[in-house]
């Protein structure tokens, strides 16, 4: 309905009129709605709780090494190194080296600090990684930068070089029934 300046109201008819004015409302309610919806489906896609890499220092991961019986990365880096900075903002925390991770005990020793472990380590560059066995044994190490790409392979090619399981006497103990049932129905049959 439109007002008229006397009082009396006239239909506009069947959609009524917009002005530019309206048109401009109705754009901004639009633009928002539309954002709205995009940051709710980001929020959907993207997990909340991303995987992390737990580190430790190195007295509490030595220890947790040893109790769970898990193999070692040592990430020996330095506070004003360029490549350990980019390492920790992009290589760590991509999710193929997250789950790679998953098997390894983590610990970043920080050789202004820690110049002790530093020296154990025979460390003269940065970054350095080294892997150890579950017994704290070296197993490999790596000297520079590495990318996700790089570091996946790098652990993996670890992961390689570590012991492997021995079978234990409960292996030995069936394979010797095996036998003494097989010897046996040779000389019955």
């Amino acid at each position: 309905m439109r007002v008229r300046k006397n009082g009396s109201s006239v239909p506009l008819g069947r959609g009524g009129c917009h002005t530019y004015k309206d048109n401009s409302i109705l754009m901004r309610k639009s633009v928002i709605l539309l954002f709205l919806m995009l940051l709710i489906m980001l929020l959907l896609i993207i997990p909340a709780n991303a995987e992390t890499t737990q580190w430790y220092n190195y007295e509490k991961g030595m220890d947790a090494a040893s109790s769970m019986e898990k193999p070692v990365i040592l990430d020996f880096y330095a506070d004003w190194c360029g490549p350990c900075i980019v390492m920790e903002n992009s290589t760590y925390p991509d999710p193929r080296v997250v789950s790679e991770l998953k098997d390894f005990i983590a610990i970043k020793v920080n050789t202004q600090i820690r110049i002790d472990i530093e020296r154990k380590y025979k460390i003269a560059y940065y970054p350095t990684i080294v892997f150890l066995d579950p017994k704290g044994s070296e197993i490999s190490r790596h000297v520079g930068y590495l990318g996700p790409e790089d570091m996946v392979q790098t652990i993996q090619e670890s992961r390689g070089k570590l012991p492997k399981e021995t079978p234990g006497f409960q292996v030995l103990y069936l394979l010797l029934a095996v036998s003494l049932l097989i010897i046996g129905k040779r000389i019955t049959g």
